[in-house]
């Protein structure tokens, strides 16, 4: 049976340390001292004890800061043709009578990764996308969100081939970069800057009783479509066509790649978000084979414009419960998988599982929101597995088969896999120590549900005839949509770790059994990835063959799964900073 799974807030995370604002942020022992303290004094640093909102109060009623309103949930957007009309009542709270809060000088203080968990069981509407918010200006690379203009950049090839203007999409009412001494550097990492930037806190839009809150939308919502600059276009394009189709990979109607870029031209963080991503991607792979694509500080750039536009835009309520708000977040989690970000990266998909969970956003909540979340979900996995920790989802799906189409049975094995995932777990690997039969009997519900889910699946999952010389490793398996049979190497991944991590009580003859089953996985696999050419397939499948590698022990098995992995890599761009391949061989070496 399944155990408790919690959010990441239950699992026993530090909490907020004491002290001045610095020692808080970099976890140091602060001795209180005023009007400068130890640490501070001993590193001639400025030591603050101002009066500041910290993210933790906002989820209560005690903020007087961000009022607190009530929500009404709309319909979710079931087709693209309804979303205008659809996003105009979606999350609306309720009209009300608001005071009108004078400003204040006082500053939202944004607190390090670690002490800003909360072990609250929820987070408040208004505090989950601050803290989201908190982590990834707390890590981002430039303490005042400050970066030159493109064309200020020396040698920047992408500034000499369009000659660029200063500036980049327009942001009324922002503040606009400003130039530089210095560049970026090229490995500029989104890392932990030496002290918490400030962020004003900004009062609330003084409103008379009876108006809605949805007016809002005009301060945050371009009236007419945002005006690319000739550098953009590639940017944006490559996004559309390319990148989005990673994110709407188990997504019948293709949100991402249709519906978010119509929502980017009347949303200036949208977009900043997709140019980002855009950028990040054809600086790793080029538009033309040969030619140099942008700089990465390109892109950087553009990721640290969103942020600079979310910091003005989070004071609204509609655009905090709007669905812009949580494509931007995706893309951002996209970029910053795509960029390398590594530990940032995996807090900040806590910061959008915060998000999800606070406005009960889950793999069944239909539309774009549904779509998010599968998405995320995936992004998630692969960082589970990478850290061999439990996955931060805690959702059970509900909806039965019989009631499914292939793109919702496509998305419940990601869901399965998800708790073999954490199953492998070292968490569950060390609970499992003190209650085998309990760990033997989780592996045994788990593999039930995979038996049922390929007994369920329709027939646009079975392979199709194909013609050529088979491979030397594998025979090849053509499933079409390439989705589809990317589905199938999730579920035969799920099989492996559940076969690999499970106690056989049984002996010997248990292992043999088991070795045989991992055994047409593994070739299910690497069957599968030799007919895909999608990149959005050629993605996941990259993750299933480096799984299931560090379990094949054939030699030319091995040899063959090296080389899929660096084929598909050269197609995507991802990994864009490790060799896959190359982990797997230091993988075997290791192993003998």
């Amino acid at each position: 049976m399944f155990g408790s799974i919690d959010g990441p807030e239950e699992r026993g995370f530090e909490r907020r340390q004491d002290g001045d604002a610095v020692c808080r942020k970099r976890h140091m022992k602060c001795d209180e001292s005023k009007p400068t303290c130890g640490p501070c004094a001993k590193g001639s640093r400025n030591c603050t004890y101002a009066n500041v909102l910290r993210l933790d109060t906002l989820e209560g009623a005690g903020s007087t800061t961000f009022a607190s309103t009530s929500e009404q949930r709309a319909p979710a957007h079931q087709q693209h043709s309804r979303y205008k009309d659809a996003t105009s009542r979606a999350r609306q709270p309720a009209p009300q009578c608001r005071p009108v809060t004078p400003p204040r000088d006082d500053a939202l203080e944004i607190t390090g990764p670690r002490s800003s968990f909360s072990t609250s069981a929820r987070h408040g509407n208004d505090g989950a996308p601050l803290r989201w918010f908190g982590l990834l200006v707390g890590d981002a690379s430039d303490i005042d969100l400050d970066l030159p203009s493109l064309d200020m950049i020396p040698g920047n090839a992408l500034a000499q081939r369009h000659q660029l203007q200063p500036g980049c999409v327009g942001v009324k009412d922002l503040p606009k970069p400003g130039p530089s001494s210095a560049a970026p550097a090229e490995g500029v990492a989104l890392r932990n800057p030496p002290k918490p930037p400030q962020i004003p806190v900004l009062p609330p839009l003084q409103t008379s009783c009876g108006d809605s809150i949805a007016n809002e939308r005009h301060f945050w919502e371009a009236a007419e479509p945002i005006r690319l600059k000739d550098h953009e276009y590639d940017m944006f394009k490559r996004f559309v066509t390319d990148i989005s189709l990673w994110i709407d990979l188990f997504d019948g109607l293709k949100h991402f790649s249709t519906l978010v870029p119509q929502l980017a031209i009347h949303n200036t963080g949208l977009m900043k978000a997709v140019l980002a991503l855009g950028a990040r991607h054809l600086s790793i792979r080029p538009l033309h084979r040969g030619e140099s694509g942008p700089d990465r500080t390109a892109a950087v750039q553009y990721y640290h414009e969103t942020l600079q536009y979310l910091q003005s835009a989070m004071r609204y309520a509609s655009y905090k419960n709007s669905p812009e708000l949580l494509a931007t977040v995706l893309v951002l989690s996209t970029f910053e998988m795509i960029d390398g970000a590594g530990k940032e990266w995996e807090r900040h998909l806590k910061g959008v599982f915060w998000i999800q969970r606070s406005r009960d956003i889950n793999g069944e909540s239909g539309g774009l929101e549904q779509a998010i979340w599968w998405a995320w979900l995936r992004q998630d996995v692969w960082a589970a597995f990478t850290e061999r920790r439990r996955c931060f989802s805690f959702f059970k799906p509900t909806k039965q088969y019989q009631a499914m189409d292939m793109w919702d049975m496509a998305c419940r094995v990601v869901y399965i896999l998800a708790q073999a995932v954490n199953y492998s777990s070292d968490e569950e690997k060390q609970m499992g120590e003190a209650d085998l039969p309990g760990r033997i009997e989780r592996a045994n519900t788990i593999l039930a549900m995979l038996d049922e889910w390929k007994s369920s699946i329709s027939i646009h999952f079975r392979p199709l005839p194909i013609q050529g010389a088979t491979d030397r490793a594998f025979t090849p398996l053509w499933v079409h949509p390439p989705a589809l049979g990317t589905s199938i190497q999730m579920h035969c991944m799920a099989r492996i770790l559940l076969l690999i991590h499970q106690p056989a009580p049984e002996g010997h003859r248990a292992y043999l059994s088991r070795d045989k089953h991992i055994t047409q996985c593994i070739d299910t696999i690497g069957g599968i990835a030799l007919e895909l050419t999608d990149e959005a397939s050629r993605l996941m499948s990259t993750q299933c063959l480096f799984a299931v590698g560090l379990y094949c022990t054939d030699e030319t098995k091995r040899a063959r799964i090296g080389e899929l992995i660096r084929e598909h890599s050269s197609h995507t761009g991802w990994p864009s900073n490790i060799d896959l391949a190359e982990e797997l061989q230091l993988e075997w070496t290791t192993a003998g």
